[in-house]
């Protein structure tokens, strides 16, 4: 039985880090006035302004699925899909690994800043910036073009382990030791019961089942392992507003048959 909830908890987090694509997102979106819009586009902008090449970017996405991927980070529950920001030939990028609708390939993206943390599908964007010095941060900037270019797999099995394919954080936490050659090293969080227990519901109803070499797991990458860190610094932080909620949360024990 531990085995099997580790799998569902796994394949929850798979489903989850397709943020900002489902069908709830562009409902809410649709409801903001174009005054309120145009307010939250003015403090976007100076938020896209501040960010620099090699920051964090985080977001978290309007839609019940981002709420939930938010709830994994243990310390923080902001936060539900992460980047890294990079020039290349002079415009700005976020560089980040996702998978579902919204990225059917499931190979390493870049977006545009204002399409990454536009406030049309998010409620929350945060900038964080890690103490590289230039060569680390050169060395950076090299890692993550050259996962780009090689089409980085996301890994539907969340396998700290192997480096051919990565999920979010993990991209972005390997990145940064590989660049420091560890100065910089990342704390992970531990599946905890609650955690298992509370996605069990969401996760027999997607019947979203991957590899069963997640069981082998017993911790992971949270959002916030990534910038709640001695060498990272907090550069803005826009909260505009809570993602959706169910109106009743289901509990696991009413779905064992």
């Amino acid at each position: 039985m531990k085995k099997y909830f580790f799998i569902l908890f796994s394949a929850f987090i798979a489903f989850a880090c397709t943020d900002n694509g489902d069908k709830e997102s562009a409902k809410i979106a649709a409801t903001l006035p174009d005054s309120l819009l145009k307010e939250r586009w003015k403090v976007i902008n100076v938020v896209a302004d501040s960010i620099r090449a090699g920051d964090l970017v985080l977001r978290c996405g309007s839609d019940f699925i981002s709420e939930s991927l938010s709830d994994f980070s243990q310390k923080e529950k902001l936060y539900s899909h992460s980047g890294f920001a990079m020039m290349d030939n002079g415009t700005m990028y976020i560089y980040s690994n996702m998978a579902g609708d919204i990225n059917p390939d499931e190979i390493m993206r870049r977006d545009m800043v204002d399409s990454f943390i536009t406030p049309v599908h998010n409620v929350a964007v945060g900038v964080y910036r890690y103490d590289l010095t230039s060569t680390e941060l050169e060395k950076l900037r090299k890692i993550v073009q050259a996962h780009y270019m090689n089409k980085l797999q996301f890994d539907m099995n969340f396998d700290l382990t192997t480096d051919d394919k990565m999920y979010c954080a993990e991209m972005i936490a390997k990145s940064v030791e590989q660049a420091t050659e560890k100065r910089i090293i990342f704390s992970k969080s531990l599946i905890t019961p609650a955690l298992k227990e509370k996605y069990l519901k969401k996760l027999l109803d997607k019947k979203v089942i991957p590899s069963a070499k997640v069981a082998e797991q017993r911790e992971y990458l949270a959002l916030d392992d990534l910038y709640i860190n001695p060498h990272c610094r907090e550069v803005t932080k826009i909260v505009f507003d809570k993602p959706l909620t169910p109106t009743k949360f289901p509990t696991p024990e009413n779905y064992q048959n």
